[in-house]
Protein backbone atom coordinates (compact mmCIF):
# COMPACT_ATOMS: atom_id res chain seq x y z
CA UNK A 1 0.00 0.00 0.00
CA UNK A 2 1.92 3.06 -1.27
CA UNK A 3 0.59 6.25 0.31
CA UNK A 4 3.77 8.35 0.74
CA UNK A 5 5.11 10.48 -2.10
CA UNK A 6 8.22 12.64 -2.26
CA UNK A 7 6.75 15.01 0.34
CA UNK A 8 4.49 13.09 2.68
CA UNK A 9 0.92 12.07 1.86
CA UNK A 10 -1.26 14.11 -0.52
CA UNK A 11 -4.83 13.81 -1.69
CA UNK A 12 -8.40 15.04 -1.43
CA UNK A 13 -9.56 15.52 2.18
CA UNK A 14 -11.80 12.76 3.57
CA UNK A 15 -10.88 10.42 0.69
CA UNK A 16 -8.22 7.71 0.82
CA UNK A 17 -5.50 8.14 1.99
CA UNK A 18 -6.80 11.20 3.88
CA UNK A 19 -9.95 9.62 5.27
CA UNK A 20 -10.46 10.07 9.04
CA UNK A 21 -10.18 6.30 9.59
CA UNK A 22 -6.85 6.02 7.79
CA UNK A 23 -5.46 9.16 9.45
CA UNK A 24 -6.41 7.82 12.86
CA UNK A 25 -4.66 4.56 12.07
CA UNK A 26 -1.57 6.50 10.96
CA UNK A 27 -1.42 8.11 14.39
CA UNK A 28 -1.59 4.71 16.06
CA UNK A 29 1.05 3.14 13.81
CA UNK A 30 3.41 6.08 14.25
CA UNK A 31 2.99 5.63 17.99
CA UNK A 32 4.20 2.06 17.57
CA UNK A 33 7.10 3.26 15.44
CA UNK A 34 8.08 5.90 17.99
CA UNK A 35 7.96 3.36 20.80
CA UNK A 36 10.51 1.37 18.80
CA UNK A 37 12.70 4.40 18.07
CA UNK A 38 12.54 6.18 21.45
CA UNK A 39 15.08 3.91 23.23
CA UNK A 40 17.72 5.38 20.92
CA UNK A 41 17.44 8.70 22.75
CA UNK A 42 19.01 9.29 26.19
CA UNK A 43 16.54 8.95 29.06
CA UNK A 44 14.54 12.15 29.48
CA UNK A 45 16.00 13.83 26.38
CA UNK A 46 12.65 13.85 24.52
CA UNK A 47 9.19 14.81 25.70
CA UNK A 48 6.32 12.43 25.10
CA UNK A 49 4.71 14.90 22.71
CA UNK A 50 3.87 15.34 19.04
CA UNK A 51 3.74 18.91 17.66
CA UNK A 52 1.12 19.74 15.04
CA UNK A 53 0.86 22.71 12.67
CA UNK A 54 -1.18 23.39 9.57
CA UNK A 55 -1.66 25.81 6.71
CA UNK A 56 -4.83 27.83 6.08
CA UNK A 57 -6.99 25.23 4.27
CA UNK A 58 -10.49 24.76 5.68
CA UNK A 59 -9.96 20.99 5.90
CA UNK A 60 -6.89 21.39 8.13
CA UNK A 61 -8.52 21.29 11.59
CA UNK A 62 -10.53 18.15 10.83
CA UNK A 63 -7.53 16.29 9.41
CA UNK A 64 -5.37 17.39 12.33
CA UNK A 65 -7.96 16.14 14.81
CA UNK A 66 -8.12 12.76 13.06
CA UNK A 67 -4.34 12.23 13.10
CA UNK A 68 -3.84 13.48 16.65
CA UNK A 69 -6.55 11.19 18.02
CA UNK A 70 -4.47 8.14 17.10
CA UNK A 71 -1.54 9.48 19.08
CA UNK A 72 -3.56 10.47 22.12
CA UNK A 73 -5.27 7.07 22.25
CA UNK A 74 -1.78 5.62 22.61
CA UNK A 75 -0.80 7.91 25.49
CA UNK A 76 1.00 10.69 23.59
CA UNK A 77 0.39 14.40 24.05
CA UNK A 78 -0.65 16.24 20.88
CA UNK A 79 0.12 19.97 20.86
CA UNK A 80 -1.70 22.04 18.21
CA UNK A 81 0.50 25.05 17.38
CA UNK A 82 -2.04 26.45 14.93
CA UNK A 83 -1.19 27.95 11.56
CA UNK A 84 2.58 27.87 11.02
CA UNK A 85 4.83 27.33 8.00
CA UNK A 86 6.34 23.87 7.56
CA UNK A 87 9.93 24.97 8.32
CA UNK A 88 8.78 26.45 11.62
CA UNK A 89 7.88 22.97 12.80
CA UNK A 90 11.25 21.65 11.55
CA UNK A 91 12.83 24.18 13.92
CA UNK A 92 10.43 23.78 16.84
CA UNK A 93 10.43 19.98 17.17
CA UNK A 94 14.10 19.77 18.25
CA UNK A 95 13.99 23.17 19.97
CA UNK A 96 11.10 21.99 22.18
CA UNK A 97 12.52 18.46 22.62
CA UNK A 98 9.39 16.90 21.11
CA UNK A 99 9.43 13.37 19.71
CA UNK A 100 7.71 14.05 16.39
CA UNK A 101 6.21 16.82 14.28
CA UNK A 102 3.24 16.68 11.91
CA UNK A 103 2.25 19.35 9.38
CA UNK A 104 -1.19 19.30 7.77
CA UNK A 105 -0.55 20.91 4.39
CA UNK A 106 -0.51 20.24 0.67
CA UNK A 107 2.18 22.88 0.16
CA UNK A 108 1.84 24.43 -3.33
CA UNK A 109 -1.19 22.33 -4.36
CA UNK A 110 -4.64 23.92 -4.90
CA UNK A 111 -6.96 24.43 -1.90
CA UNK A 112 -9.11 21.38 -2.68
CA UNK A 113 -6.11 19.18 -1.78
CA UNK A 114 -4.43 18.63 1.54
CA UNK A 115 -1.66 16.49 2.95
CA UNK A 116 0.25 15.21 5.95
CA UNK A 117 4.01 15.20 6.47
CA UNK A 118 5.98 14.08 9.50
CA UNK A 119 9.26 15.25 11.04
CA UNK A 120 11.49 13.25 13.36
CA UNK A 121 12.94 14.46 16.66
CA UNK A 122 15.80 16.18 14.85
CA UNK A 123 13.45 18.27 12.69
CA UNK A 124 14.07 16.28 9.51
CA UNK A 125 11.38 14.79 7.32
CA UNK A 126 11.07 11.18 8.37
CA UNK A 127 13.28 8.72 6.46
CA UNK A 128 11.88 6.51 3.73
CA UNK A 129 12.46 3.45 5.94
CA UNK A 130 9.87 4.80 8.38
CA UNK A 131 7.42 5.42 5.54
CA UNK A 132 7.85 1.87 4.23
CA UNK A 133 7.31 0.46 7.75
CA UNK A 134 4.04 2.40 8.11
CA UNK A 135 2.88 1.28 4.65
CA UNK A 136 3.71 -2.35 5.41
CA UNK A 137 1.77 -2.24 8.69
CA UNK A 138 -1.20 -0.64 6.93
CA UNK A 139 -1.15 -3.35 4.30
CA UNK A 140 -1.00 -6.16 6.83
CA UNK A 141 -3.37 -4.81 9.45
CA UNK A 142 -6.24 -3.35 7.39
CA UNK A 143 -8.09 -2.69 10.68
CA UNK A 144 -7.09 -0.05 13.22
CA UNK A 145 -4.24 -0.89 15.57
CA UNK A 146 -5.04 -1.20 19.24
CA UNK A 147 -3.84 1.47 21.70
CA UNK A 148 -0.62 0.34 23.34
CA UNK A 149 -1.05 2.24 26.60
CA UNK A 150 2.70 2.12 27.06
CA UNK A 151 3.17 5.83 27.76
CA UNK A 152 1.33 8.20 30.03
CA UNK A 153 0.34 11.74 29.06
CA UNK A 154 2.48 14.51 30.52
CA UNK A 155 1.88 18.18 31.20
CA UNK A 156 3.02 20.25 28.24
CA UNK A 157 5.23 23.28 29.02
CA UNK A 158 4.46 26.85 27.85
CA UNK A 159 6.74 26.40 24.82
CA UNK A 160 3.87 24.45 23.20
CA UNK A 161 1.50 27.45 23.25
CA UNK A 162 0.91 28.65 19.65
CA UNK A 163 1.94 32.28 20.29
CA UNK A 164 5.10 31.20 22.10
CA UNK A 165 6.01 28.80 19.30
CA UNK A 166 5.44 31.51 16.70
CA UNK A 167 7.63 33.96 18.60
CA UNK A 168 10.44 31.39 19.05
CA UNK A 169 10.53 30.72 15.31
CA UNK A 170 10.67 34.44 14.45
CA UNK A 171 13.41 34.97 17.04
CA UNK A 172 15.41 32.14 15.47
CA UNK A 173 15.14 33.78 12.06
CA UNK A 174 16.19 37.18 13.40
CA UNK A 175 19.39 35.65 14.76
CA UNK A 176 20.37 34.85 11.16
CA UNK A 177 20.65 38.56 10.39
CA UNK A 178 24.27 39.74 10.36
CA UNK A 179 24.83 41.98 13.42
CA UNK A 180 26.29 44.77 11.28
CA UNK A 181 23.32 44.86 8.87
CA UNK A 182 19.64 45.75 8.85
CA UNK A 183 17.05 46.20 6.11
CA UNK A 184 16.40 49.92 6.50
CA UNK A 185 16.01 51.61 3.11
CA UNK A 186 14.86 48.39 1.43
CA UNK A 187 11.30 48.31 0.08
CA UNK A 188 10.02 44.77 -0.34
CA UNK A 189 6.84 43.34 -1.88
CA UNK A 190 5.57 40.06 -0.40
CA UNK A 191 2.99 37.65 -1.82
CA UNK A 192 2.12 35.20 0.95
CA UNK A 193 -0.05 32.87 -1.22
CA UNK A 194 -2.82 33.26 1.38
CA UNK A 195 -0.90 30.60 3.23
CA UNK A 196 0.82 29.72 6.47
CA UNK A 197 3.58 32.34 6.29
CA UNK A 198 1.54 35.15 4.70
CA UNK A 199 1.64 37.34 7.82
CA UNK A 200 4.86 36.10 9.36
CA UNK A 201 7.25 37.14 6.58
CA UNK A 202 6.08 40.78 6.47
CA UNK A 203 6.32 40.92 10.27
CA UNK A 204 9.87 39.55 10.16
CA UNK A 205 11.05 41.96 7.46
CA UNK A 206 9.46 45.00 9.12
CA UNK A 207 11.05 44.13 12.44
CA UNK A 208 14.44 44.37 10.70
CA UNK A 209 13.73 47.80 9.21
CA UNK A 210 12.31 47.06 5.77
CA UNK A 211 9.29 48.78 4.27
CA UNK A 212 6.87 46.05 3.15
CA UNK A 213 3.85 46.01 0.84
CA UNK A 214 1.75 42.86 0.75
CA UNK A 215 -0.68 40.79 -1.22
CA UNK A 216 -1.94 37.25 -0.69
CA UNK A 217 -2.31 37.77 3.06
CA UNK A 218 -6.09 37.45 3.45
CA UNK A 219 -6.85 33.75 3.62
CA UNK A 220 -10.42 32.51 3.43
CA UNK A 221 -9.31 28.90 3.73
CA UNK A 222 -10.30 28.35 0.10
CA UNK A 223 -7.91 30.70 -1.71
CA UNK A 224 -4.49 29.33 -0.73
CA UNK A 225 -2.22 29.29 -3.83
CA UNK A 226 -5.08 30.55 -6.03
CA UNK A 227 -3.71 33.08 -8.58
CA UNK A 228 -1.05 34.07 -6.04
CA UNK A 229 2.19 33.02 -4.44
CA UNK A 230 5.16 31.13 -5.79
CA UNK A 231 3.23 29.38 -8.58
CA UNK A 232 1.73 32.64 -9.89
CA UNK A 233 4.40 35.37 -9.58
CA UNK A 234 2.95 37.67 -12.25
CA UNK A 235 0.75 39.47 -9.71
CA UNK A 236 3.79 40.06 -7.50
CA UNK A 237 5.70 41.40 -10.51
CA UNK A 238 2.96 43.95 -11.12
CA UNK A 239 2.94 44.93 -7.44
CA UNK A 240 6.72 45.45 -7.42
CA UNK A 241 6.54 47.73 -10.47
CA UNK A 242 3.46 49.64 -9.28
CA UNK A 243 4.88 50.34 -5.80
CA UNK A 244 8.51 50.73 -6.95
CA UNK A 245 9.91 48.06 -4.66
CA UNK A 246 13.54 47.00 -4.69
CA UNK A 247 12.69 43.29 -4.60
CA UNK A 248 9.70 40.96 -4.35
CA UNK A 249 9.21 37.62 -2.58
CA UNK A 250 6.48 35.05 -3.29
CA UNK A 251 5.94 32.10 -0.95
CA UNK A 252 3.96 28.92 -1.44
CA UNK A 253 1.14 27.73 0.80
CA UNK A 254 3.29 26.17 3.53
CA UNK A 255 6.18 28.62 3.34
CA UNK A 256 9.03 26.31 2.35
CA UNK A 257 9.38 27.66 -1.21
CA UNK A 258 10.43 31.13 -2.39
CA UNK A 259 10.29 32.88 -5.76
CA UNK A 260 12.14 36.19 -6.16
CA UNK A 261 11.46 39.04 -8.61
CA UNK A 262 13.79 41.96 -9.21
CA UNK A 263 13.01 45.68 -9.15
CA UNK A 264 11.75 45.45 -12.74
CA UNK A 265 9.27 42.71 -11.87
CA UNK A 266 11.30 40.03 -13.63
CA UNK A 267 11.22 36.60 -11.92
CA UNK A 268 14.69 35.38 -11.01
CA UNK A 269 15.32 31.79 -12.18
CA UNK A 270 15.99 29.36 -9.36
CA UNK A 271 19.33 28.50 -10.96
CA UNK A 272 20.39 32.14 -10.76
CA UNK A 273 19.57 32.31 -7.07
CA UNK A 274 21.32 29.02 -6.31
CA UNK A 275 24.46 30.19 -8.12
CA UNK A 276 24.43 33.66 -6.55
CA UNK A 277 24.07 32.33 -3.01
CA UNK A 278 26.80 29.74 -3.65
CA UNK A 279 29.15 32.48 -4.88
CA UNK A 280 28.37 34.70 -1.90
CA UNK A 281 28.99 31.89 0.57
CA UNK A 282 32.35 31.13 -0.98
CA UNK A 283 33.28 34.84 -1.02
CA UNK A 284 32.54 35.04 2.70
CA UNK A 285 34.53 31.88 3.36
CA UNK A 286 31.59 30.06 4.93
CA UNK A 287 31.89 26.40 5.90
CA UNK A 288 30.98 23.87 3.21
CA UNK A 289 31.00 26.39 0.35
CA UNK A 290 33.12 24.36 -2.08
CA UNK A 291 30.15 22.81 -3.87
CA UNK A 292 26.41 23.19 -4.41
CA UNK A 293 23.80 20.43 -4.16
CA UNK A 294 20.80 20.56 -6.49
CA UNK A 295 18.52 18.20 -8.42
CA UNK A 296 18.53 16.62 -11.84
CA UNK A 297 15.91 19.04 -13.19
CA UNK A 298 18.16 22.09 -12.77
CA UNK A 299 19.24 23.73 -16.01
CA UNK A 300 22.49 22.56 -17.63
CA UNK A 301 23.72 26.14 -17.55
CA UNK A 302 23.97 26.08 -13.75
CA UNK A 303 26.58 23.34 -13.79
CA UNK A 304 28.61 25.18 -16.45
CA UNK A 305 28.41 28.49 -14.55
CA UNK A 306 29.56 26.97 -11.27
CA UNK A 307 32.40 25.10 -12.96
CA UNK A 308 33.57 28.36 -14.49
CA UNK A 309 33.80 29.85 -10.99
CA UNK A 310 35.51 26.88 -9.37
CA UNK A 311 32.49 25.61 -7.43
CA UNK A 312 31.60 21.93 -7.41
CA UNK A 313 28.21 20.46 -8.32
CA UNK A 314 26.43 17.54 -6.65
CA UNK A 315 23.26 16.26 -8.36
CA UNK A 316 20.39 14.35 -6.73
CA UNK A 317 16.97 13.08 -7.68
CA UNK A 318 14.03 15.46 -7.23
CA UNK A 319 12.95 16.24 -3.67
CA UNK A 320 14.27 18.53 -0.95
CA UNK A 321 14.75 15.52 1.35
CA UNK A 322 17.21 14.06 -1.16
CA UNK A 323 19.01 17.40 -1.38
CA UNK A 324 19.35 17.45 2.41
CA UNK A 325 20.65 13.86 2.43
CA UNK A 326 23.38 14.82 -0.04
CA UNK A 327 24.27 17.99 1.86
CA UNK A 328 24.78 16.03 5.05
CA UNK A 329 26.66 13.22 3.32
CA UNK A 330 29.07 15.66 1.65
CA UNK A 331 29.18 18.06 4.64
CA UNK A 332 28.15 21.01 2.47
CA UNK A 333 26.43 24.16 3.66
CA UNK A 334 23.93 25.05 0.94
CA UNK A 335 21.76 23.49 -1.74
CA UNK A 336 18.27 23.48 -3.14
CA UNK A 337 15.91 23.02 -6.03
CA UNK A 338 15.31 25.42 -8.90
CA UNK A 339 11.62 25.39 -7.93
CA UNK A 340 12.47 27.62 -4.97
CA UNK A 341 13.46 25.26 -2.15
CA UNK A 342 16.66 26.51 -0.51
CA UNK A 343 18.38 24.63 2.32
CA UNK A 344 21.09 25.73 4.76
CA UNK A 345 21.61 22.46 6.70
CA UNK A 346 23.87 24.00 9.35
CA UNK A 347 20.97 26.29 10.29
CA UNK A 348 17.85 24.18 9.69
CA UNK A 349 17.17 20.67 8.30
CA UNK A 350 14.43 21.98 6.00
CA UNK A 351 13.85 24.27 3.06
CA UNK A 352 12.60 27.62 4.40
CA UNK A 353 11.18 30.42 2.24
CA UNK A 354 11.35 33.00 5.04
CA UNK A 355 14.97 32.18 5.84
CA UNK A 356 15.80 32.40 2.12
CA UNK A 357 14.09 35.80 1.85
CA UNK A 358 16.09 37.09 4.82
CA UNK A 359 19.43 35.85 3.48
CA UNK A 360 18.76 37.17 -0.05
CA UNK A 361 17.69 40.56 1.37
CA UNK A 362 20.96 40.75 3.31
CA UNK A 363 22.90 39.89 0.18
CA UNK A 364 21.25 42.72 -1.77
CA UNK A 365 21.94 45.20 1.05
CA UNK A 366 25.53 44.03 1.45
CA UNK A 367 26.27 44.41 -2.25
CA UNK A 368 24.68 47.83 -2.44
CA UNK A 369 23.26 47.08 -5.89
CA UNK A 370 19.88 46.74 -7.50
CA UNK A 371 18.52 43.21 -7.29
CA UNK A 372 18.94 42.76 -11.05
CA UNK A 373 22.65 43.52 -10.68
CA UNK A 374 23.16 41.56 -7.46
CA UNK A 375 21.87 38.28 -8.95
CA UNK A 376 23.99 36.32 -11.43
CA UNK A 377 21.65 36.21 -14.44
CA UNK A 378 23.52 33.91 -16.83
CA UNK A 379 21.94 32.51 -20.06
CA UNK A 380 19.92 29.32 -19.55
CA UNK A 381 19.69 26.36 -21.90
CA UNK A 382 16.32 26.07 -23.66
CA UNK A 383 13.80 23.82 -21.88
CA UNK A 384 10.29 22.54 -22.48
CA UNK A 385 8.18 21.41 -19.52
CA UNK A 386 4.75 19.79 -19.72
CA UNK A 387 2.47 17.80 -17.43
CA UNK A 388 0.05 15.02 -18.36
CA UNK A 389 -2.69 13.87 -15.97
CA UNK A 390 -2.02 10.34 -14.72
CA UNK A 391 -4.59 7.73 -13.62
CA UNK A 392 -5.01 6.82 -9.95
CA UNK A 393 -3.20 3.52 -10.60
CA UNK A 394 -0.09 4.73 -12.36
CA UNK A 395 1.24 2.16 -14.82
CA UNK A 396 5.04 1.80 -14.90
CA UNK A 397 6.36 3.67 -17.91
CA UNK A 398 8.24 0.57 -19.06
CA UNK A 399 4.84 -1.08 -19.53
CA UNK A 400 3.67 1.52 -22.07
CA UNK A 401 5.16 0.57 -25.47
CA UNK A 402 3.40 3.37 -27.37
CA UNK A 403 4.91 5.94 -25.04
CA UNK A 404 8.34 4.28 -24.99
CA UNK A 405 8.46 4.32 -28.78
CA UNK A 406 7.87 8.09 -28.86
CA UNK A 407 10.37 8.64 -26.04
CA UNK A 408 12.96 6.67 -27.97
CA UNK A 409 12.48 8.88 -31.02
CA UNK A 410 12.89 12.02 -28.89
CA UNK A 411 16.00 10.67 -27.16
CA UNK A 412 17.58 9.73 -30.48
CA UNK A 413 16.84 13.16 -31.95
CA UNK A 414 18.30 14.99 -28.96
CA UNK A 415 21.45 12.85 -28.98
CA UNK A 416 24.37 14.63 -27.37
CA UNK A 417 22.65 18.01 -27.81
CA UNK A 418 20.23 17.55 -24.93
CA UNK A 419 18.33 15.27 -22.59
CA UNK A 420 14.86 14.06 -21.67
CA UNK A 421 13.58 13.47 -18.14
CA UNK A 422 10.17 11.89 -17.65
CA UNK A 423 8.84 11.01 -14.18
CA UNK A 424 5.69 10.73 -12.15
CA UNK A 425 5.19 13.54 -9.66
CA UNK A 426 5.52 12.64 -6.01
CA UNK A 427 2.99 15.28 -4.94
CA UNK A 428 0.38 15.48 -7.72
CA UNK A 429 -1.41 13.00 -10.06
CA UNK A 430 0.62 13.99 -13.12
CA UNK A 431 3.46 12.81 -15.34
CA UNK A 432 6.15 15.48 -15.64
CA UNK A 433 8.00 15.87 -18.94
CA UNK A 434 11.23 17.85 -19.25
CA UNK A 435 13.23 18.31 -22.46
CA UNK A 436 16.38 20.40 -22.55
CA UNK A 437 18.97 21.04 -25.21
CA UNK A 438 20.82 23.30 -27.59
CA UNK A 439 17.79 23.50 -29.88
CA UNK A 440 15.07 26.05 -30.65
CA UNK A 441 12.54 26.15 -27.83
CA UNK A 442 9.71 25.69 -30.33
CA UNK A 443 11.19 22.36 -31.41
CA UNK A 444 11.52 21.20 -27.79
CA UNK A 445 7.91 22.21 -27.13
CA UNK A 446 6.72 20.24 -30.15
CA UNK A 447 8.52 17.08 -29.00
CA UNK A 448 7.21 17.49 -25.43
CA UNK A 449 3.63 17.74 -26.76
CA UNK A 450 4.19 14.58 -28.80
CA UNK A 451 5.35 12.78 -25.65
CA UNK A 452 2.31 13.99 -23.72
CA UNK A 453 -0.04 12.80 -26.45
CA UNK A 454 1.66 9.40 -26.60
CA UNK A 455 1.33 8.99 -22.83
CA UNK A 456 -2.34 9.96 -22.77
CA UNK A 457 -3.05 7.53 -25.59
CA UNK A 458 -1.17 4.76 -23.78
CA UNK A 459 -3.16 5.13 -20.53
CA UNK A 460 -6.63 5.83 -21.99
Amino acid sequence: MNIFGTDGIRGKPFEFPLSPAILGQLGQLFSRLLAREMPRYPQGSRLNAVLFARDTRTSGPDLLEAVSRGFMENGWQAADLGILPTPALAYLVPACRASLGCVISASHNPPEYNGVKFFNAGGRKIPEQWERAIENWLQVEKAAARPSGRRRPIFLPPSFVPETARRRYLDFLRTQMAPDLDLRGLKIAVDGANGAAARLLPELLRSLGAEVVCRGAGSSGRNINVACGALHPSALSRLVCRTRCHIGFALDGDGDRLIVVDENGRPMAGEWLLATIALERRRLGEKGSGALVTTQVSNFALRRFLAGHGIGFVETKVGDRRVLDALEKEDLGFGGENSGHFIWPYLLPSADGMLAALIISQMVVRRGKKTSAAIACFPLTAQARLEAPSPAQRPPLENLPVFLKELGKVTEYLGSRGRSLVRYSGTEPVLRILLEGELPKARLNSMAKALKSAYLKAVE
